[in-house]
């Protein structure tokens, strides 16, 4: 082969070298970008589902005391509408 062509071929062969690497240096900083990425929205999605736990566990507490009063109130009435109607119902 001519040596001027060997030397082409040598010199485009390293610049080719130079120019992959490069591009796996690239190629890694993305990867290292991606995942550093991934981790932040992973937490993220982390905190937002314990804070909607929390929120849900919350609100199912303050329903839970809420008809827990509801039904206290609805057997007092009864217990009194119950008294009423023994009085009524009494022999006089």
């Amino acid at each position: 082969m001519d040596p001027e062509i060997q030397a082409a071929f040598a010199d485009t062969r390293r610049h080719f070298d130079v120019v992959a690497e490069q591009v796996r240096g690239d190629e890694r900083l993305l990867a290292e970008a991606f995942s550093t990425r991934i981790d932040r929205l992973e937490d993220n999605l982390r905190e937002d589902l314990l804070r909607s736990q929390r929120e849900l566990s919350a609100m199912i507490t303050f329903s839970y005391a809420e008809l827990q009063r509801r039904i206290e109130g609805l057997e007092q009435q009864q217990g009194a509408l119950e008294v009423r109607v023994r009085r009524l119902e009494a022999p006089r």
